[in-house]
Order: C-alpha cells, then sequence, then structure tokens
C-alpha cells in the first residue's frame, strides 16, 4: 500500500484499524508531540478519570457535608482518611446509629468542570457510590439516577459501556458485567486518533511524512476526515443515549476513520415544541440540528480545539468561528447593540444563541445548549415539552423495527421506566419478521413486564444462540418463578456458559441448586462468588442458608447478619434471620424483624402470616 495520498484524494484504509495493532498509551504520544500532550491533559478528556485523591476531587469537605437518601433512608458522610477517600453510610432512629457502613473510594470519574462521581472497586468489579459532588453547585447530593427505582446504593455497575466513554479503553474481563483487571486513567490520544502501535514504529525507523500536504495513514487525524466520519468520533462519547451494537461488535470496537454505525446505533430521546430537553452528553447530536452545522462544513472542531481545555479558550475564539460565516462586521449582524452585548453577556455569541441550560439526565449542572439558533421568546421557555419518541442519530435512515425495538427497552430499563416505553417496543417488535432475533427481543420485553408465564411458552429452539446471555438468564428465571427447577436450571447454565464472571447468574444457579436439594454443589458456588466479590449480598445469605440446612445455626446467622450489614433493608437476609430467630424461640427479636419486613415489603405474604398467627411462633 502506498503510504501516504494527497489529502485531495479519496480516503483509504488506515494502517491503524487491524485488529491487531496494540494501544501503546498517551504517554509514548508525548515523546514526540508533548505541547499538544501537556495542553491536552489539562481539558476534561483528558482528567476524565483518575485515583481518588485529595488532589483530584475538586469537592469540599467538612465534618459536616451530610447527604440524605430519602429514598432509602440512609445518611452519606465522605471524609479523608489520610490520602484515602471513604464514604460512611449510617442510618439514625430516635437519634441513635442502628446501622453504619464504610466504604473505600477508589476511583473519582468527572474532570471536576460539572461533578465528581465515585467508584468503588471490589476485586475488579467497579460500582458506583451513592453520592457526587456537583462542582458547579459546590455541594454533594445524592448521584445521578439513585434517587428513582432505576438505581440504588448497591446496584448501579460501572461496566464496559460506562467505562469506554468516560475514559480510555480498559483491560475488561470477558464474561463479566463490571469486572476489569485494569482500567486507564483519563481518556488518551488514542481514543481519537486510534491504535498507536504501526504509527510509533514507523516515526522511531524514521518514517517521516510532510502532513501539510499528505494524510499519513499510519494514524488517523481528525481533521483531515470527512465531515460525517469527524462527527463518528465525536458522537462516540458525546452522544451518549441508547447505545444497540451491532451484532458481533463490542464497545471497545470502534476506529476513528470509520462509522459509529457500522459498530452501534445511538437513539436519543426527542421532544416537541421549542425542543429544550435534552441528555447532558448530547453535544454532537444538538450541534447536527442547527441550521449553521446543515449548512456548512461545520463539526465540533470548528469551534474546539480538542488539545485545549475549554476553560483556557478566550471567548473570542469561539465568536471568531461564528464571524467566519456570519461576515465579520458583528454590529451588522447581531441585532443587540455592542453596548448593551458587553453589559449583558461579555460580548459572547453563545450566550445568546447556545444558552446555558439543564439536562435532563444530570441534576444541578448546566451546559452550553449546542443547538446553535436564535434565542427562544421568552414567554415560550416554560411551555411543556412531551416526548415524541427515540431518534436514531448516527443512521437515521435505517428503520429495522429490531434495533427500534431494543432501544426502546433499553431506555425503559436505563432512562423512564414509563409504561409507554414498553408500549412502544411492543408495536415494533409486532414489525418484527419471526426468528431468534425476535425471540430474545419478546423475553425481554415480557420480563420487564413480569409477564413470566408468557416466557415459559415462548418455543425457543434448542439449539439457538442468543446475542444477550441475559435473555437465557430471564428464561431461567421464569421457570424459577414457575417452580420449573430443572428447567431453570438449564437455562442458568446456558447464560453462565457465556458469562462465567456475572456473579448475579451464578447465584441464581446456586438457588437451584438449593431448591434441588444439591446442597453441596450450591454451597462451592456461592463460596466461589463471595472469594470473588466478598460484598456480593445474595450469595452471602445463601451462603446462610445452606449452613443452615446442615444444622449449623451459628455459621448461618453469621452470613446473615453479613449480608445485613451491606443492606439491613435486604428483606431475604431479614427472612432468614428470622428462620434463626424461630428456632431459638427470640419472641422480641421475631416481632423487630416481622415489623421490619412489613414495613418494607406490606404484601410479604410469610411474614404476614407469621404476624396473623402466633401461635406459629412456638
Amino acid at each position: 500500500m502506498t503510504l501516504c495520498r494527497s489529502t485531495e484524494e479519496v480516503q483509504e484504509e488506515y494502517l491503524n484499524w487491524g485488529e491487531e495493532v496494540a494501544y501503546v498509551g498517551s504517554i509514548q504520544c508525548a515523546s514526540c508531540h508533548k505541547e499538544h500532550y501537556d495542553s491536552f491533559m489539562k481539558t476534561g478528556m483528558g482528567q476524565s478519570f483518575y485515583h481518588a485523591t485529595p488532589q483530584k476531587s475538586a469537592a469540599t469537605f467538612t465534618p459536616h457535608t451530610i447527604v440524605y437518601d430519602t429514598l432509602n433512608n440512609f445518611y452519606y458522610h465522605p471524609y479523608w482518611i489520610g490520602d484515602s477517600l471513604m464514604i460512611r453510610e449510617f442510618r439514625l432512629e430516635e437519634k441513635d446509629t442502628i446501622h453504619k457502613k464504610e466504604t473505600y473510594v477508589k476511583y473519582i470519574v468527572g474532570s471536576g468542570q460539572h461533578t465528581n462521581s465515585h467508584i468503588i472497586d471490589e476485586n475488579g468489579y467497579l460500582t458506583q457510590a451513592p453520592i457526587t459532588f456537583y462542582t458547579q453547585k459546590g455541594f454533594w447530593e445524592i448521584a445521578p439516577g439513585f434517587d428513582s427505582k432505576l438505581a440504588n446504593r448497591l446496584n448501579r455497575i460501572v461496566g464496559k459501556e460506562c467505562m469506554t466513554c468516560h475514559n480510555s479503553l480498559p483491560d475488561f474481563v470477558a464474561g463479566s458485567e463490571n469486572k476489569f483487571n485494569e482500567v486507564p486513567l483519563g481518556i488518551g490520544c488514542e481514543r481519537c486518533h486510534g491504535p498507536g502501535e504501526v504509527h510509533l514504529k514507523k516515526k522511531l525507523a524514521g518514517e517521516i511524512i510532510d502532513t501539510s500536504k499528505y494524510i499519513d495513514y499510519s494514524i488517523v487525524n481528525p481533521g483531515k476526515l470527512s465531515k460525517e466520519l469527524q462527527m463518528s468520533v465525536c458522537q462516540r462519547c458525546h452522544a451518549q443515549g441508547v447505545a444497540i451494537l451491532a451484532e458481533g461488535k463490542d464497545f471497545d470496537d470502534f476506529k476513528p476513520g470509520k462509522h459509529l454505525s457500522d459498530v452501534m446505533e445511538v437513539f436519543l430521546p426527542k421532544y416537541d415544541g421549542y425542543q429544550t430537553k435534552f441528555i447532558m452528553a448530547s453535544h454532537a447530536d444538538r450541534t447536527a440540528m442547527s441550521a449553521c452545522y446543515k449548512n456548512s462544513e461545520m463539526t465540533c472542531v470548528t469551534c474546539h480545539n480538542p488539545h485545549v481545555s475549554v476553560k483556557q479558550t478566550p471567548t473570542e475564539t469561539f465568536n471568531n468561528a461564528c464571524k467566519n460565516c456570519h461576515n465579520t462586521n458583528k454590529n451588522e449582524v447581531c441585532s443587540l447593540g455592542e453596548q448593551v452585548r458587553l453589559a449583558e453577556n461579555d460580548n459572547d455569541c453563545s450566550s445568546c444563541h447556545m444558552p446555558v441550560s439543564p439536562s435532563i439526565d444530570i441534576p444541578h449542572v448546566t451546559i452550553h445548549d449546542h443547538y446553535i439558533r436564535k434565542p427562544i421568546p421568552e414567554g415560550a421557555k416554560d411551555a411543556v415539552e412531551q416526548f415524541i419518541g427515540l431518534a436514531n442519530i448516527t443512521n437515521p435512515k435505517n428503520n429495522d423495527p429490531l434495533i427500534r425495538t431494543k432501544a426502546y427497552l433499553k431506555f425503559y430499563e436505563g432512562f423512564q421506566s414509563e409504561a409507554r416505553m414498553l408500549d412502544s417496543a411492543a408495536i415494533f417488535l409486532a414489525k418484527v419478521p419471526a426468528g431468534t432475533a425476535k425471540t430474545e427481543a419478546s423475553i425481554h420485553l415480557a420480563f420487564l413486564k413480569d409477564d413470566f408465564n408468557k416466557i415459559t411458552k415462548i418455543s425457543i429452539v434448542p439449539t439457538a444462540v442468543f446475542q444477550d446471555p441475559w435473555n437465557w438468564y430471564r428464561v431461567g428465571e421464569a421457570f424459577y418463578r414457575n417452580e420449573k427447577w430443572n428447567k431453570a436450571e438449564n437455562y442458568f447454565q446456558k447464560a453462565l456458559e457465556e458469562r462465567p464472571f456475572n456473579l448475579d447468574f451464578k447465584n441464581k444457579l446456586g438457588s437451584v441448586w438449593m431448591k434441588q436439594k444439591k446442597l453441596k454443589e450450591a454451597k462451592s458456588l456461592f463460596a466461589q462468588i463471595i472469594q470473588e466479590n466478598p460484598t456480593h449480598i445474595p450469595a452471602l445469605n445463601n451462603l446462610g442458608f445452606v449452613y443452615l440446612n446442615e444444622g449449623n445455626v451459628k455459621q448461618a446467622n453469621a452470613f446473615y447478619e453479613k449480608a445485613l450489614a451491606l443492606n439491613p433493608d435486604y428483606v431475604p437476609a431479614l427472612m432468614n434471620t428470622l428462620g434463626v430467630l424461630l428456632i431459638k424461640q427470640d419472641d422480641k427479636g421475631i416481632k423487630k424483624i416481622l415489623d421490619r419486613v412489613l414495613f418494607l415489603e406490606p404484601t410479604n405474604e410469610k411474614a404476614l402470616f407469621l404476624k396473623n398467627n402466633p401461635a406459629a411462633f412456638k
């Protein structure tokens, strides 16, 4: 292959697209591009992810910094022990502390321009802590999404999808949901330029190309890409909506210079009216909505230098980008007089045409709305805007009903758990041709509707290969709910074959084995889970139940206590503790546990029976 082509010629394949080409790390880039490297490391991308240290944190800490979770009745206090960031969770009852748990925070995600969120690491299994520091407002509050049933204090996993947008590409443990051997520290050069191994070798070998005249095909320079391909680079992380992977693709498969839609299709919610509602990381889509974008060769880099922090970019740099198209005499273009502009907005075009606005997914944060347009009339700003659907922003012409079905299902799970999302999914699902793909989507939809009987009636070809192993789990759960233990076992095993490090899959298989009286096998599996992640509450509880069945009440109770120390509201462990108290004939303890369970689950049948039949205690 010819190594260089005129920038005017048709783009050819880059040498760093091959699967065998390695990522070398940003520090290697610094050896030749130190000025760009030093500048980039001060940007929001360069500071996106790092160890939790006092130097990294943008937060304020005082002895009285307390966040209250109204949904779950927990208090949180962040504090330092030396250079270690800790979060104390506690619960009060009549001014007495009845629960306390200390958690070590390993990482901070976020540059501090908008937020600092916090990541917990248990043997490589990453989860998000329930509190975030909102930099713009200067206070701690519940983390985004934790004030709804979409997430709670313990179940917000940080998976591959999350990590590959908020960081450079990690060393992910295949077959898991959120286990990593290693994670990088900040978004690096290769996220936008592609893997650097080929480029590095050629430069060290003395092969230099005059990039003012030619394209160096050993590395991707986004500035030399077409408008559409440039935007694909930016959309990879600045269009964070609902990402539906193409068959056989994963979140780390995208290479700069290629079409993002070859790897995934991204859907964002759209609203009617003046369309002021948007997800925070939707800059690329909002820009593409603008007449400026549609009627020119404008891309993100028209206004932004990716190597320079927005905070360090003068206002006039952005104004000049506007002037490039809107003449050079601002007084002739802008309807506001110069004195008014200087008084109101420091003569900044973006303050009127890209107003600072809140997002619909991250509270207490404002960003410039990248939908460039004339200011919205004051009287229209408070108009109610209605959700009209999900739009495919990476491949608008693709109306594949299967992809749209998946988009609504994922949107329901991650953003808005409203019945109308499932109704929309059902409408598109009806248009999907029969086959394994439709079967998978049907299972997923029925599962989200808690329609387990329907799942057990869905015909599944024994040799079927599901793209999403969670569907094997969902079928297994349906049979488990219907007490079909053998069938449930088969499907849980299929799920686990695909995801051997998914601890929830392992735990469910162990639960089936308990039902089948395979206590030895179940005990071994639960012990494996706890060895992998000592904070896996269901496994702790289940292992305690195995010990109880073996007659070891003391050991059983010890595991129940460990589970409840992590989550005092975990009803299965409370009910199992109740079993121990029944053995001990501890009437006072029984009443206390029953009251707690019925407070958490007023319709719990077993607890109601014991409450209404005190003779059962004897």
